[in-house]
């Protein structure tokens, strides 16, 4: 794939879904957080 090895772009693929991931779990955490100490707006 572009003159990469195939597993390098898996691992490039990987990385940006996983990357994604933790911030849409970052900010379920945060909100949560919010709710409990009476900070959402």
């Amino acid at each position: 794939m572009g003159g990469f090895k195939l597993g390098f772009w898996f691992a490039q693929q990987g990385s940006i879904y996983v990357f994604t991931i933790l911030i849409f779990i970052y900010i379920r955490l945060m909100n949560k957080l919010d709710k409990k100490y009476n900070l959402d707006s």
